[in-house]
Formats: C-alpha cells, sequence, structure tokens
C-alpha cells in the first residue's frame, strides 16, 4: 500500500516537472515570436514615414540604402562645384572661386592658376563678361574605387553684343572628407579632366534684357 503511495506521487511529480517545461516551452514561443513581431513593425516604421508638406497633404516617404543617398550627395556635390566655378561675373567672382575651393582638392591649384593666368577678374570688368552655366547630364559611378564621373554642361558667357557657349565635359573622382560649414557634402573632387568643345556665338543684342542663366545651386 505505501508502495503504490510512493508510485503515485512520483507520477504526480513527473506530470508536474511535464507541464512546467511545457508551459516554459510555450512561454519561451511566445516571447520570441512577440520580439520577432515587434522587430518587424519597429522595421516598417523605419522604412516608412509620414511626410507633410507646407499645404498640409500628407505622403509616406521609404527609407532607401544609404550608398544611394551618398550618390544623391555626390551629385549635388559636383554641381554645386560647376555653378561656382563656371558661372560667375565681376562681382561673384571671388566669392564663388574661394567657396569652390573647399569642394576640390589639389586639383582646385591647377584650375586656380589657368584662371590667374589669363587674369579672369580683370577680363570680366574690361570686357563686361557674366558667366552662366546648365548642367545637361550627369553620372556617377559607385562601382569603382575611388567613386567617379562625368558632367556635361554648357557655359555661356554673356556680352554687351550677345553671347557665346561651349559645352563642357568634365571626367572626375570623388573621395569622402569630413563635413564642415564649407563643404556640407563631406566630399572633394579630384582628378578633373575637362574637354571643351568649339564655342558657338550669338551676336543679338540682347544682353541688356536677359539675365544670365543662373548657376545651379544644390547646396543643402
Amino acid at each position: 500500500m505505501d508502495l503504490m503511495k510512493f508510485k503515485g506521487v512520483d507520477n504526480a511529480v513527473k506530470m508536474t516537472i511535464r507541464l512546467s517545461i511545457g508551459y516554459c516551452v510555450v512561454l519561451t514561443i511566445a516571447f520570441i515570436t512577440c520580439i520577432i513581431y515587434q522587430t518587424m513593425k519597429l522595421e516598417k516604421a523605419y522604412s516608412q514615414a509620414l511626410v507633410i508638406d507646407k499645404n498640409g497633404e500628407v505622403y509616406e516617404a521609404s527609407g532607401m540604402p544609404a550608398s544611394n543617398m551618398r550618390r544623391f550627395e555626390y551629385i549635388n556635390h559636383v554641381k554645386t562645384f560647376v555653378g561656382k566655378w563656371y558661372a560667375f561675373d565681376e562681382n561673384t567672382y571671388e566669392k564663388n572661386i574661394t567657396s569652390a575651393l573647399n569642394l576640390i582638392g589639389n586639383k582646385g591649384k591647377e584650375l586656380l592658376n589657368e584662371y590667374n593666368d589669363v587674369n579672369m577678374l580683370n577680363s570680366l570688368v574690361q570686357k563686361n563678361i557674366r558667366y552662366g552655366v546648365s548642367i545637361d547630364e550627369i553620372v556617377i559611378d559607385m562601382g569603382t574605387i575611388p567613386v567617379t564621373g562625368k558632367i556635361l554642361f554648357t557655359q555661356t558667357g554673356y556680352r554687351a553684343r550677345g553671347k557665346i557657349s561651349r559645352k563642357v565635359e568634365a571626367e572626375f573622382s570623388i573621395y569622402d572628407v569630413s563635413r564642415s560649414e564649407e563643404n556640407a557634402h563631406g566630399a572633394k573632387i579630384e582628378d578633373w579632366i575637362v574637354h571643351y568643345s568649339a564655342p558657338i556665338e550669338d551676336n543679338q543684342e540682347e544682353y541688356n534684357n536677359t539675365q544670365p542663366e543662373k548657376s545651379d545651386e544644390h547646396e543643402n
């Protein structure tokens, strides 16, 4: 009789242990499932955001890979450089050139020497010329080391008796540097190799009636 009691107690203890283990397994599975679910919700929340414009319209914005965002910064950086280095008049020349030199590496010294050799500022004053640019195309190749690219743009010089334009194609490399107030994109251009087309003149007297094309400003 005593053996039967002990056997019954032993079975009860084993059953309790089995139930406890079963409860633990169920709770563990539930906990893991909850963690996975919450993680997926967070990832979805991070990848999708709501943007409200000034008119009160709501749009859904989606995230993108960091490499894609960096590519856009490179594009903006190069456009900004072109807009400053190739578009100016006698009043903005020095400011634009100083700003552009913060966006390019050692190649900038060579380019500056070219302007100094032709006494660019004095030429702007004497000939009353103003330059503007318009970007035609830009390509950035993120698959090279360093990153390389090519930009095609039109530079136009406006004079009292018309204007003269030329196509400019530049090949370059670009590398990362620390961000600063003068270089918000944290990048610098190098190996700036330029090809110029033959200039095209337009001798119609439209300088005084038509404002020069504004350079593309893309600074963030």
